[in-house]
């Protein structure tokens, strides 16, 4: 009878330390972090049909290379001495994964003699097998067993275990007890594309001054930049080559298409780098679709001209909107999924820096008093200005209070004889215009005759 003596050390300080054998995976390590892979780049021509208990699943390959090793190697865990010969089992166990590539070798690291040979398992398409460990030789508790991958098939994050078993028959079990056992997960399966908006910082209002035809600027403009859209991958594999995963594997520029929707209505709407073209490329301007409510364009200049950027022709009312994206992508690889497309991202938005009211009728008529309120209910100072609109044989001249500052949280009454002086007729219409968030102001006008007080008062909606 064969006799085998075996002595389990403290398990804390073998799995702490660190014996990996070039760029192995060590399982008995503390830590290891998964390689990132893109799913984007798992391909149908590179696929694994499972055998066994796996019979009708079908998994992803993933290649071995030099950004991801996928060896494994382990520390045994326990010293071991014998007489006679001495045959352990070391069972590795595949979590969301299978064998691409059949079984292969397994090493051993340590003095003497020790061998471990497979011994059952380990077809193409299973999700396990078994080494039998020679231990004719003494060993100690930092031997390790390694064994290599030369490619792994997977339908999700897999998980590699190796244990150590003193008999056969616990090796077998589904939970056989085990000298020692170490795991892994080597691979974390996700969208290897990043998305994301970045609206200017510098907010995009048409300016009140202008009647919202130009930008807020000194003096106004008529070019906005909206906001830019950065599609990168870092840190990411491709799963179907082994290495670093670049935008091209993930996707096709050329055929892959951005589509931006808000109100497109007004001027040139193109991708830039910084919306600094004096003339503005064709090749760079947005395809729009017939009610100018959405524009599209493909990838080609992504990372280079990804701004996007509208030019107003400085005679249009420019118009409130917010803007977003999304992009539908061509597959980097003909047999892959690609990446997902996605919609509804905010780039950015055109708003106002102001509000105004046109005041239909305002008169200096000596037998009326008629006043206009401007009822500031925000927290900031606001300045406001008339602007008037005479009839033939009528001049206004504007008076004091025909510019002026609107108080926070407060209401200001202002005469109409104070607001302008009118010579021909003593009716005029008139613009109000405030620089101010638009929600905060209500504009109402007041009319009093003075002959038997009636009053007129009309509340008007501002922009």
């Amino acid at each position: 009878m064969l006799k085998k003596i075996v002595t389990t050390v403290g398990l804390v300080s073998v799995f702490g330390a660190s014996t990996t054998m070039a760029a192995d995976v060590n399982l008995s390590a503390a830590a290891f972090t998964p390689y990132k892979i893109a799913n984007e780049t798992l391909a149908t021509n590179n696929t694994t049909t499972g055998v066994g208990a796996n019979l009708g699943t079908t998994y992803f390959d993933i290649k071995n290379d030099t950004n991801s090793d996928l060896d494994v190697v382990m520390t045994a865990g326990f010293a071991g001495s014998t007489t006679g010969t001495a045959d352990y089992y070391v069972k590795v166990e595949l979590t969301n994964a299978a064998y691409a590539t059949a079984a292969q070798a397994m090493t051993v690291t340590a003095t003497g003699s020790q061998t471990s040979v497979l011994f059952s398992g380990g077809l193409v398409g299973s999700s396990s097998a078994i080494y039998q460990f020679d231990i004719s030789d003494p060993t100690t508790a930092t031997t390790t067993l390694g064994t290599a991958f030369a490619d792994l098939a997977t339908n999700g994050n897999p998980t590699v275990k190796m244990s150590i078993f003193e008999t056969l028959t616990e090796a077998n079990k589904a939970a056989g007890t085990s000298l020692s056992s170490a795991s892994k997960q080597l691979a974390a399966i996700s969208a290897g594309i990043t998305n994301k908006t970045v609206p200017n910082a510098t907010a995009q209002n048409a300016e009140v001054s202008t009647e919202f035809k130009k930008f807020v600027g000194t003096p106004p403009g008529v070019t906005a930049n909206i906001g830019t859209i950065k599609t990168a991958t870092t840190g990411f594999v491709d799963g179907s080559a082994g290495t670093v995963a670049t935008l091209t594997d993930l996707y096709t520029a050329t055929t892959s298409v951005a589509t931006f929707t808000g109100d497109l209505s007004n001027g040139t709407w193109w991708l830039s780098a910084a919306c600094a073209e004096v003339a503005i490329p064709a090749a760079d301007q947005l395809t729009l679709n017939a009610a100018k409510t959405s524009g599209t364009k493909v990838l080609t200049d992504l990372g280079t001209k990804f701004t996007l950027c509208n030019r107003t022709d400085g005679v249009a009312v420019i118009p409130k909107s917010a803007y977003s994206v999304g992009i539908n992508y061509a597959a980097g690889n003909a047999t892959s999924a690609g990446a997902l497309d996605f919609t509804g991202l905010v780039i950015g938005a055109i708003g106002r820096n102001g509000t105004t009211q046109n005041i239909n009728y305002l008169t200096t008529f000596s037998s009326y008093n008629q006043r206009v309120y401007i009822t500031n209910r925000g927290t900031a100072d606001a300045t406001y200005s008339f602007v008037f609109q005479t009839e033939d044989g009528t001049t206004a001249t504007a008076g004091t209070a025909a510019t002026g500052t609107s108080k926070a949280s407060s209401v200001l009454a202002l005469k109409a004889a104070d607001i302008v002086t009118l010579t021909g007729k003593t009716r005029t219409a008139a613009t109000l215009s405030i620089v101010g968030t638009p929600g905060n102001f209500g504009i109402a006008t007041q009319q009093v005759n003075l002959s038997n007080g009636a009053t007129d008062t009309v509340l008007y909606k501002s922009d």
